[in-house]
């Protein structure tokens, strides 16, 4: 009879433990944990430095304490500079031909390769939007000369707004 007793209060023991852990683990991995950051993530209010590489026309990299980091220009949208679902989605919000867009989109990476590339520019955090986006670039409003750089695009007419 006590050995028994002893296989049922083992089991009970496994099941507590397991409940436990398993607690634990659907509550660590939940939507409302955070993300490991990097202790090297820009998180100045302002931060001058230099762009040294465009992709687009809303995105560019600098390199802080020796690392590239990509920039994402906040308020602004530029079409894409390849076809594809994104580009396709982004004329027909815009109501133009992929053609249209995608020639746009090539103009404004050639307007932010006039405008930025190796020049100086101001990051400036917007604390309403996160610091990095879903890919790990940063999210700031982009100066350049004194002026915003999401300004100029959506001026030209090479960006809507976002």
């Amino acid at each position: 009879m006590g050995n028994f007793f002893s296989n049922i209060f083992i089991k009970i023991i496994f099941f507590v433990v397991l409940v436990v852990f398993s607690s634990f683990l659907f509550y660590s991995c939940g939507e409302d944990s955070s993300p490991i950051v990097d202790p090297n993530t820009p998180t100045e209010p302002i931060l001058q430095t230099t762009a040294i590489d465009i992709s687009d026309g809303d995105t560019f990299s600098i390199y802080y304490k020796n690392q590239k980091w990509k920039v994402r220009v906040l308020y602004v949208d530029c079409f894409e500079t390849s076809k594809g679902n994104r580009l396709t989605e982004q004329a027909r919000k815009a109501g133009i031909s992929v053609d249209s867009a995608l020639a746009l989109g090539l103009k404004a990476k050639e307007f932010a390769k006039k405008t930025l590339l190796n020049k100086k520019v101001e990051l400036h955090r917007d604390y309403k939007e996160p610091n990095l986006d879903t890919y790990g670039r940063l999210l700031r409003v982009t100066y350049i000369e004194g002026k915003r750089y999401d300004s100029l695009l959506k001026v030209l007419g090479l960006a809507v707004p976002e």
